[in-house]
C-alpha cells in the first residue's frame, strides 16, 4: 500500500477521528503532519509499519479523505530542481 504526501478533507465525514488518528501517530513517533490550507494537509512517514499504513488508508477510505495528486507533482518537481542545482558544485 502506499501512502501519499498530501491529502483533502475537504469532503471528509469526521475530522476529529482522522485527526485523533493523526496524532496519535505522530505522538508515536511515526509521522509528522501539517496543515496546507484549510483541506489539505501534508503527512510524512517517518515510521510506519505496513499495518498501519493500511489502516490508514482504510480509515481515509471509510471518511472521505482523498490524495491530493496536484501537490504530488510539486513535490517531484522541488527534487529535481534540488539536483540539478547541487551538480555545479
Amino acid at each position: 500500500m502506499k501512502l501519499f504526501n498530501y491529502y483533502s478533507i475537504d469532503e471528509c465525514n469526521n475530522r476529529k477521528k482522522i485527526f485523533e488518528k493523526l496524532d496519535e501517530l505522530r505522538d508515536e513517533g511515526k509521522i509528522e503532519y501539517e496543515m496546507d490550507g484549510r483541506d489539505l494537509f501534508r503527512i510524512e512517514d517517518l515510521d510506519l509499519e505496513e499495518d498501519d499504513i493500511e489502516n490508514l488508508n482504510k480509515l481515509f477510505d471509510s471518511e472521505d479523505v482523498f490524495p491530493y495528486l496536484e501537490n504530488e507533482d510539486e513535490e517531484k518537481d522541488d527534487f529535481d530542481d534540488y539536483y540539478e542545482e547541487s551538480e555545479d558544485y
